[in-house]
């Protein structure tokens, strides 16, 4: 007679919430670095003609 197969649900749902977690993270260092460099761009935008102004 065969033995049973192994139960690998719960390691493998472990896993796969690890790996979820991880991608959720990287998506939103993504985004904060894109939300920074706009921000960045928009002060830039912003400051320059103040500073043109003041050199006058």
């Amino acid at each position: 007679m065969r033995q049973p197969a192994p139960d690998y649900t719960t390691a493998f749902l472990t896993t796969l919430g690890v790996l979820v977690f991880m991608g959720l993270l990287t998506v939103a260092a993504i985004w904060g670095w894109v939300g920074v460099t706009l921000g960045a761009l928009g002060f830039d935008r912003i400051a320059r003609p103040i500073a043109r102004r003041v050199r006058r």
